[in-house]
């Protein structure tokens, strides 16, 4: 069972993750609980932790998180204003949802079609497209979570 590509194209996931706890740490509070881009950054950030167990659940349920669904998936704007505590838990849960799926992925199943994810998205998804996807979406809403910090002067984790 070769796994090179596999683990070559879940790096970038790894680094990005790693990012998202860096942000974690970094962001004082007053920050965290103001809205930048229409959202609060705390929304924006359970939303990129929210999506990769999304992309890797299968047919399992979706994990306690803390915030409402239509909350985590930018449907709704949040009020109450997510405890760090919490978020970490939700955090570690979601990474190891996330590493047990990578770790049953092996490179002649990149090209697997996921037929929940495919039937929720409307359109043909791979565990390629999966795999780049989890960092790709990570990092363009840690990016946004960035520039809540940068704005205020502080320096950003990407």
């Amino acid at each position: 069972m070769s796994r090179t590509a596999t683990l070559s194209a879940a790096a970038p996931f790894a680094h990005a993750w790693g990012l998202l706890e860096a942000y974690l740490d970094a962001c004082p509070d007053a920050v965290w609980a103001e809205k930048n881009g229409g959202w609060p950054v705390w929304q924006q950030f359970l939303h990129a932790v929210m999506v990769p167990d999304f992309f890797t659940r299968g047919e399992q349920d979706p994990l306690p998180a803390p915030a409402a669904p239509d909350v985590l998936m930018l449907s709704a704007q949040g009020r109450d204003v997510a405890d760090k505590a919490a978020v970490r838990a939700y955090m570690a849960a979601v990474k190891a949802r996330v590493d047990a799926w990578l770790e049953r992925l092996d490179d002649a199943g990149l090209n697997a079609k996921d037929e929940r994810l495919s039937a929720a998205l409307g359109f043909a998804v791979d565990a390629m497209w999966i795999v780049v996807m989890l960092s790709a979406h990570t990092q363009y809403h840690l990016g946004s979570c960035d520039a809540a910090l940068r704005d205020h002067g502080l320096p950003g984790v990407f």
